[in-house]
């Protein structure tokens, strides 16, 4: 079995939830939160700095983890996904892993085509808030 750390950020301002919409495999085409593999030597902190960097540009992390769980990729394929919360910190723009970005409520990310981690993430962040 094929264990990842993984770490990702939900992104909030004013209701909304930043997403990117996938450019690359895996889910190519799909809307997810920011996010991906931790790298060796990283801390999991440090690791979701990096991917918000990368992915969508100047993100204030809380330092206390949301959200810790295990999800299915494959088959004996595992992430082990690290979710903090946080809000922008200046300019949030499309990095090179995502075809674009955008802010959404709840309501609206009801309709759309997410990837199933982030639709789990969401169910168990904000299920008694919908």
């Amino acid at each position: 079995m094929i264990l990842h750390d993984t770490a990702s950020a939900v992104i909030e301002k004013n209701g909304k939830f930043l997403l990117v919409k996938r450019a690359n495999k895996p889910n190519k085409g799909y809307w997810a939160i920011p996010g991906g593999h931790v790298d060796e030597g990283e801390s999991i902190y440090q690791a979701a700095m990096r991917e918000m960097k990368e992915e969508v540009g100047d993100i204030k992390l809380d330092k206390k983890l949301a959200l810790i769980f295990i999800h299915d990729v494959g088959i004996g394929h595992c992430h082990k996904c690290h979710v903090f919360l946080g809000k922008p910190a200046g300019k949030v723009r499309a990095g090179s892993d995502a075809a674009k970005i955008g802010w959404f409520t709840l309501e609206q990310m009801k309709k759309m085509n997410m990837t199933q981690y982030t639709v789990r993430i969401f169910n168990e962040l904000y299920l008694k808030k919908v």
